[in-house]
């Protein structure tokens, strides 16, 4: 058979080819035709990346905006409601487009999405009801991780999730946008080729959209790099002066870079987790029943428990009781505050330990029973941790700290009655219950108003000889915000004090806590009492 173009010789035989460089039969159409697999998995991940950005483009845009606009140098001021409002409106849109619900799990169960929706907006609300810099920390932290707690009960089984696969899974989804970090930019460009029915993929027109995105990311970044490089060096600076250069940056100019910037960083991540969720590309192992010897957990926590079984007589002897004589030189409030932190510290271990033997160590009565008395343990110190509070409250009075401790040793019973029902009752949702039980006690917390409630403990504690000396007036002034003003009513010593204390900040108080934007409830309160 002679061959035309320099082919090789093919000879038939039914359907099939016989391939004299490799020596093997293939269909006809095949080699006629040969397929590319690598080629079109790269097309359909094109085509998946167009339609990823075609949904969810525009409102992880949408997304990026509002939180600049509301929150950035802003977060306790009307805008964080506000904010939180439309968050949740874009994620029911985004659940939307894919036939989800924004309550609902992979289960299709709603009661705990309610519970993280209502959580949230509570959260969001006390934004703007407080000026406290200890609850601002704690309360951003927790919708921080309530909201990304959120997410991942939306779009994955959490279902026998431990505290440490939780903490895993909300590792795992806050670093996802520096894994995907140029998702967007790609999937915009197969979006953009998509619509316009371009199949060119030369590498020139690669290049050019490459130096594109390159220059829109290094424009704003020159704008706050620059001034500062000539703030840092004036021969720098002199050098761009000669050339009609002028990099002064303003303050407005400095904002206005920063919040376009915070939008573009913010509309990167909400993309990049949105599509990496939807993707399934978060995978968390949930471990089962423990598989190592129990005998190596029974003797560890059996000699622990010894130990803790002698150190709770002597609370038992010493705290509660009082029916032992102190050391010479030691008052009920100096060993109520001697080692507090300490055992604050033994009885967080001994959560953990409880926990790392019930998932790792196969299950044994006896290591049950240890495991059990260990908790008991446990309770006796953290009633011992809040009789020495108590005690030491009772004389040097409160501050946040000692409140906020109070508050954490109740919120450590709950969770170690967590862990000990589930030693006896099968799966037993340790993290679920934990979660929802921490949530509203830190909501119970937050309302109560806190440093109102310090402020009027401590005045009512001195009595009528409180004045600018005392350390309650001086704790007061320096190191409460405008929460407490209001406990001030009827004393204008201490109303003076406070206002003298601020003098020096009242510029950019009214700054930070007035105006459409960043309007506060608590210092808008506090102005009335402090200037009637």
């Amino acid at each position: 058979m002679e061959t035309q173009n320099n082919q090789m010789p093919q000879y038939s035989n039914n359907g099939y080819g016989y391939n004299g460089q490799t020596g093997t039969y293939t269909p006809v159409g095949a080699m006629q035709h040969p397929i590319n697999q690598f080629a079109l998995k790269a097309a359909a991940a094109q085509k998946e990346g167009a339609e990823h950005f075609k949904k969810y483009g525009i409102l992880s845009a949408m997304f990026g905006i509002i939180y600049s606009i509301c929150l950035y140098n802003n977060h306790s001021s009307i805008t964080y409601p506000i904010f939180m409002l439309c968050a949740l409106i874009i994620l029911k849109l985004v659940r939307k487009k894919d036939g989800l619900s924004l309550t609902a799990d992979c289960n299709g169960k709603r009661g705990l999405g309610i519970f993280y929706v209502v959580s949230l907006m509570l959260l969001s609300v006390h934004r703007c009801l407080t000026t406290s810099f200890a609850l601002a920390f704690w309360e951003r932290t927790a919708i921080f991780m309530l909201f990304f707690s959120y997410v991942i009960y939306l779009y994955m089984d959490t279902t026998g999730f431990s505290i440490g696969e939780w903490f895993l899974s909300l590792f795992l989804t806050v670093i996802m946008p520096f894994e995907h970090f140029s998702r967007p930019f790609s999937d915009f460009v197969a979006h953009i080729k998509l619509k316009n029915k371009d199949v060119d993929t030369s590498e020139k027109k690669k290049t050019v959209c490459a130096v594109l995105i390159g220059l829109a990311i290094a424009v704003p970044l020159l704008l706050v790099i620059v001034p500062l490089l000539c703030s840092a060096d004036m021969v720098f600076k002199n050098i761009l002066t000669t050339i009609n250069i002028d990099f002064s940056l303003t303050e407005e100019l400095y904002h206005t870079v920063m919040m376009v910037l915070t939008a573009v960083f913010v509309f990167l991540s909400a993309y990049a987790i949105i599509t990496s969720m939807i993707a399934k590309e978060l995978k968390i192992k949930v471990n089962g029943l423990g598989t190592k010897n129990p005998v190596i957990a029974i003797t560890f926590t059996g000699i622990i428990g010894a130990v803790y079984i002698l150190f709770c007589i002597i609370q038992l002897l010493y705290l509660f009781s009082g029916s032992v004589a102190l050391p010479k030189g030691y008052t009920y409030a100096e060993y109520a505050h001697e080692g507090f932190y300490q055992l604050l510290t033994v009885c967080i271990i001994n959560i953990v330990m409880v926990s790392v033997c019930q998932t790792f160590f196969k299950e044994s009565k006896v290591l049950t029973a240890l495991l059990t008395a260990i908790a008991g343990c446990t309770y006796i110190m953290i009633a011992s941790s809040a009789m020495r509070m108590v005690l030491y409250i009772g004389v040097y009075h409160l501050t946040f700290l000692r409140l906020f401790v109070l508050w954490f040793l109740a919120v450590l019973c709950f969770w170690l009655a967590f862990l000990i029902a589930s030693m006896y009752i099968k799966n037993f949702p340790v993290f679920r219950a934990g979660m929802v039980t921490i949530t509203i006690a830190f909501l119970i917390f937050i309302y109560s108003n806190p440093e109102y409630r310090i402020a009027k403990y401590d005045i009512e504690a001195t009595g009528p000889s409180i004045n600018v000396q005392s350390p309650d007036a001086s704790y007061i002034k320096w190191f409460l915000s405008y929460d407490a003003v209001p406990a001030l009513e009827g004393n204008e010593v201490l109303i003076y004090d406070y206002k003298d204390g601020r003098k020096d900040y009242k510029f950019d108080d009214e700054k930070k806590y007035t105006g459409l934007r960043r309007f506060n409830f608590s210092y808008h309160i506090a102005q009335k009492y402090l200037y009637k």
